[in-house]
């Protein structure tokens, strides 16, 4: 092997241990992200149940309360899918580096 080949494959195993890095605290926010989703919509969920037995009026406060709630679950899913599509395109631009 020439040195600049060995040069070349450092680089490149240095760029590619620092994306995985980089991805892999990408994937933990969004697991993080998920499970406080997944916290908020079965507060959804048990609001649904309540707001069937209310009364008129508490019922209108509780869909008010449910739909922040999926509000902030939109905003949650919104995230980890900028996320995902960020490690998406590391990827890419990654695999079209020519070393």
């Amino acid at each position: 092997m020439t040195i600049e080949y060995v040069g070349k494959a450092d680089t490149m195993l240095a760029a590619y241990s620092s994306m995985l890095e980089r991805c892999d605290a990408r994937n933990a926010q969004a697991k993080a992200l998920l499970a406080e989703a997944d916290e908020l919509n079965a507060q959804s969920r048990e609001l649904a149940n309540q707001e069937f037995m209310a009364s008129p009026a508490e019922a209108a406060n509780i869909a008010a309360h449910r739909a922040m709630l999926n509000d902030q679950i939109d905003d949650k899913s919104t995230q980890v899918m900028r996320l995902h599509q960020e490690t998406f395109e590391e990827w890419e631009r990654f695999n079209a580096t020519q070393w």
